[in-house]
């Protein structure tokens, strides 16, 4: 069994970043493959991710999102997931510390499914109702 990513709800989960490689491209992120298949429902290669520090406030819309990568034992960043830990890209290192706990949250992936026309609705019958009350 693998400490990480623990579901916290659905389609969220809380990990530790593990460190940063070279391996992955910028829009990636990388979890020990058989951590992602063990605990999570996250499909590799295929599901968006955002990731989110504990006191950051920058809204869930303006969060960079990423392609979750599983990592295999082949590759060298392997060891820097041994119980499913995140591993960043090489070329946003600093922008979060090594051991430092973040949030992993693929609901927009299950969700939304990139049909933003039910959110964009929602918004524009919340600011009509809005207007029709003032």
């Amino acid at each position: 069994m693998y400490r990480y990513p623990v579901e916290v709800i659905a389609d969220t989960y809380l990990s530790r970043v593990g460190g940063y490689s070279y391996e992955l491209d910028r829009n990636e992120i990388g979890i020990n493959a058989r951590a992602l298949e063990m605990n999570t429902s996250i499909i590799a290669n295929e599901t968006l991710a955002t990731l989110k520090r504990f006191e950051e406030i920058r809204p869930y819309f303006l969060r960079r999102k990423f392609v979750v990568v599983g990592i295999e034992e082949n590759m060298d960043c392997y060891e820097m997931t041994p119980n499913g830990e995140v591993v960043l890209p090489e070329e946003i290192e600093g922008s979060m510390e090594v051991g430092e706990s973040v949030i992993v949250n693929t609901v927009e992936a299950f969700r939304i499914d990139g049909d933003y026309s039910k959110v964009v609705r929602a918004i524009k019958w919340r600011l009509d109702s809005q207007i029709t009350r003032n």
